[in-house]
């Protein structure tokens, strides 16, 4: 099996541009569409073999998905699935905005999916039965919400070859609880965390991967005067240079979810070679990595 993940949105929850924004970086991307940048998920792609339609295995429903859908839809895996669910399975990190509310587009007023297998934490699955309109996303049959724990080292398995490892990770938790995942003990993705030093296993877990996806919302404490830092919670990205330095030199570790202030969105900017420079790499719109 050849198995890929994309990185079918490498933004912020608002993505790039944000709706609202007159930023010099938002102007520039409602014009330039290599600048723009969708809400934050990923997609785990197995090839199809002999003629039959491959495996696809979503992390995180933005509210991008449909233009997500689009540049899948470019996939021979993907494309093949016209008429099944438009995935094998999802799983939801948490309940903010970015990573969950394109699941609107999952009920009998647009895709109309049928048990669609949803992986989430309890508190997550708890969040969405209880609330609409995502209640009705369960009760009409659209979605199979299955609750994973994220003790120990219990992994699910959408399919055979592919497991994927919950990890429950410090972040700002007004409905539910936060969680990372490995996949196949290859693959870190952490797209939302408050900081570095509130994991205790953040750099045994980034250690022991081949290739970490990681949150890299905000550059610096320059990119945001006047705010109170303790509503952000995420790291900076100059810590997490200085935190995972050392490690980028027998591994890939690759930064991601970058908020539409970020200049490291701007290739040319002296920030973006900054990071690059320091061995790190900056997520892009359908970056394909080969597990």
């Amino acid at each position: 099996m050849t198995q890929t993940v994309y990185i079918i949105g490498s933004g912020q929850d608002g993505g790039l541009p944000q709706f609202g924004s007159r930023m010099a970086p938002d102007m520039t991307a409602r014009v330039d569409p290599l600048a723009v940048r969708l809400g934050p998920s990923i997609c785990i792609v197995d090839q199809p073999v002999a003629g039959a339609p491959g495996s696809c295995f979503l992390v995180d429903v933005s509210p991008d998905i449909k233009e997500q859908e689009d540049r899948l839809l470019k996939l021979p895996a993907y494309a093949a699935r016209a008429t099944q669910n438009p995935f094998d399975g999802v799983l939801l990190t948490h309940a903010h905005m970015g990573h969950y509310a394109g699941l609107v587009h999952f009920g009998r007023e647009a895709a109309n999916c049928s048990n669609l297998p949803v992986w989430c934490t309890e508190k997550m699955a708890g969040f969405l039965s209880a609330n609409a309109p995502w209640d009705q996303l369960v009760s009409l049959g659209n979605i199979e919400l299955r609750a994973v724990g994220t003790r120990g080292r219990v992994s699910l398995q959408p399919w055979p070859g592919l497991s994927i490892r919950p990890i429950a990770v410090p972040h700002r938790g007004e409905y539910t609880d936060t969680v990372g995942i490995s996949i196949n003990e290859t693959l870190l993705y952490v797209p939302d965390i408050d900081n570095w030093d509130a994991w205790p296993a953040a750099r045994e877990e980034v250690g022991k991967h081949k290739i970490s996806l990681l949150d890299a919302t905000f550059y610096s404490r320059d990119e945001l005067p006047g705010r109170d830092l303790s509503e952000i919670s995420h790291p900076f990205i100059t810590d997490t240079l200085k935190k995972f330095g050392d490690l980028t030199k027998d591994r890939r570790i690759i930064l991601t979810h970058f908020n539409h202030s970020n200049p490291v969105c701007d290739p040319g900017s002296v920030q973006a070679r900054t990071v690059l420079e320091a061995g790190f790499e900056l997520a892009q719109e359908m970056t394909a990595i080969r597990l």
